[in-house]
């Protein structure tokens, strides 16, 4: 073999060696680009199945296909706020309000600069809201009013002023309504509630020192002057019949009984006092709750109620 052949037969080796060398460190690489992509498909399918049963409203499935997708695929970062969300929104949308106050309360947390902060805390105040938290809701309605600068920054106002309405502060309720913004969908709904909410001090009352007043003069009076035909006709009978008996028991020497009967005679006769206070304060705030409930529904807002007795409150306008 000459020179010339010795040298291009050492250049083809060395190439071939060059050619085996980077298959072998490819090799590795390419498989783990398949097996992520594998994996990043597999994370995808689960997520799609969780998404489809949400959008069946299979809420319940749907929340055990999201933690199962958090639990396996860690490293989507892309699809696990969504996730998280989502697992919330399915609690909340099937009225499990305490689950929902709890999974929106921990999205916020795990993700403080999620574009969905403001809607996740609207949504938290309005579980609270249903659970009877009131300040806590307060507190959550605030905090969207404080950062969002849009339509749910209206929705939050009129929602926090529905609260400040179950807690009969009116003068708070008609200071949310007023800021809601004049092109906002809330704003005729606002106007009507604002408007009538300025009515309530005008409503017709009942005094309950009157009826108390009333009752303690005469058993079954304060029941009469509050509309309660049917208690002061009770109370005057039952309170009628034990002084008689008092009397008699008395008058015939049966001091013993006469006191006994008294004592009782007592119960019932400050129970009847009572009752007419708070008969006078129940007509009060039945005729505010007639007023409110009203202006509810001259608004679009409706008071409904779910199969389990609880309540939530319905918009008849489009977000």
């Amino acid at each position: 073999m000459d020179g010339g052949s010795e040298i291009r037969l050492k250049k083809g080796i060395a190439a071939y060696v060059l050619v085996l060398a980077v298959f072998l460190m490819s090799a590795p690489m390419a498989l783990a680009n398949e097996s992520a992509a594998g994996e990043d498909a597999e994370a995808l399918r689960q997520f799609e199945f969780a998404e489809h049963l949400f959008n069946e409203e299979d809420f319940f499935r749907a929340i055990g296909e999201y933690k199962r997708f958090l639990f396996l695929y860690s490293e989507a970062d892309n699809l696990r706020e969504e996730a998280c969300f989502k697992i919330a929104l399915c609690y909340f949308r099937a009225k499990h309000w305490a689950e929902a106050v709890e999974s929106l309360a921990t999205f916020i947390e795990r993700f403080p600069g999620s574009l969905k902060r403001p809607e996740a805390e609207y949504l938290k105040g309005k579980a609270e809201h249903e659970l009877g938290l009131l300040e806590d809701a307060l507190t959550s309605f605030q905090m969207v009013i404080d950062g969002d600068a849009g339509e749910l920054r209206n929705k939050a106002l009129f929602e926090r002023a529905l609260v400040y309405v179950d807690l009969r502060e009116w003068e708070e309720a008609g200071r949310m309504l007023a800021g809601i913004s004049t092109n906002s969908t809330f704003h005729h709904p606002a106007a009507i509630l604002s408007e009538g909410l300025g009515m309530i001090d005008d409503l017709p009352r009942k005094s309950p020192a009157a009826a108390g007043t009333m009752a303690a003069l005469l058993p079954g009076a304060g029941h009469v002057y509050t509309g309660h035909y049917r208690d002061g006709l009770v109370a005057f009978l039952l309170n009628g019949l034990f002084i008689w008996a008092a009397v008699e028991l008395f008058d015939n020497g049966d001091h013993v009984a006469g006191g006994i009967v008294t004592f009782f005679e007592l119960g019932w006769y400050t129970g009847n006092i009572y009752s007419a206070v708070g008969s006078a304060h129940a007509v009060n705030r039945h005729r505010e709750e007639s007023l409110i409930q009203s202006l509810k529904s001259r608004s679009g807002v409706s008071l409904m109620r779910n199969d389990s007795g609880s309540r939530y409150l319905t918009l008849s306008v489009t977000f």
